[in-house]
């Protein structure tokens, strides 16, 4: 039997009296790598942070393999689910260490006066893991772009969360280090089981990454599947309202935008 990981039920969001998201269900399996796709102001964050328990439904739920997310503190959740945001602070005067550091705040109490052996035993973990173990005595301000994500999804992985949730984890990265990133995440997913949920703009990445590809558009689930599904000429004029060609003969198919009505 198929174990599910995190279960969406009519899930919605408004604000301002508009409905952001939903409403919509969603059932994201234990170990797998869900890609959301879809055009400016779609949902996607939204949805990311409603997965996380960032943000509280304004109707329906989330569960966490069965437990409703109004059950579980921030805290609970926090060890179960990691998130990587698309923004951050522009200057963060804190190492590669510190930053890892960070993700280990689930487990700290209240009464805890500094990280316990467990806490840098996960660091170092992360940071060996990343690739970034180098870098622990460098300032995050220092790095570049590329080095600097890796840092960030470092942080997730000392949280110790079965599932990882990132916002646009290329966006603003050159071509080598889209690659670094999509090589580290698929490594990720391959090694350690961990189930995987990133929005992304781009298609070829979430043909390449994604076991399924959600697609929204105006705040609702447009169509769900394979990525050979999803990434065709039909479904990608619905979402985007734009013409793609889709060059298939693999098993992943590739999309390039086209200037066809």
């Amino acid at each position: 039997m198929t174990a599910l990981v995190l279960q969406a039920r009519a899930l919605a969001w408004r604000a301002g009296g508009r409905e952001i998201l939903g409403p919509f269900d969603l059932d994201v399996v234990a170990g797998e790598c869900l890609m959301v796709v879809g055009p400016n102001g779609a949902g996607k964050t939204t949805l990311l942070r409603c997965l996380s328990g960032l943000l509280r439904p304004s109707a329906g739920e989330v569960r966490y393999r069965g437990r409703s997310f109004a059950a579980l503190s921030r805290r609970e959740l926090a060890r179960h689910i990691a998130y990587v945001p698309q923004v951050r602070p522009a200057a963060v005067p804190l190492t590669v260490e510190e930053v890892v550091l960070l993700g280990r705040y689930p487990y700290l109490s209240p009464l805890q006066m500094a990280p316990s052996a467990r806490d840098f035993a996960a660091v170092e973990e992360a940071l060996a893991r990343v690739g970034v173990a180098e870098l622990r005595a460098r300032p995050l301000d220092e790095l570049s772009g590329g080095e600097r994500q890796a840092v960030y999804i470092a942080a997730a992985l000392a949280q110790e969360s079965e599932v990882l949730v990132l916002d646009e984890p290329t966006t603003h990265l050159d071509a080598r280090h889209q690659r670094d990133v999509a090589a580290l995440l698929l490594r990720l997913k391959a090694e350690a089981g961990r189930t995987v949920i990133a929005a992304t703009h781009d298609l070829n990445l979430a043909s390449l990454l994604g076991d399924r590809l959600l697609g929204l558009a105006g705040g609702r689930a447009v169509a769900l599947g394979p990525p050979a599904a999803i990434l065709g000429e039909e479904v990608l004029g619905r979402l985007f309202g734009t013409g793609f060609e889709v060059v298939r003969g693999g098993e992943r198919p590739v999309t390039l935008l086209t200037l066809s009505p």
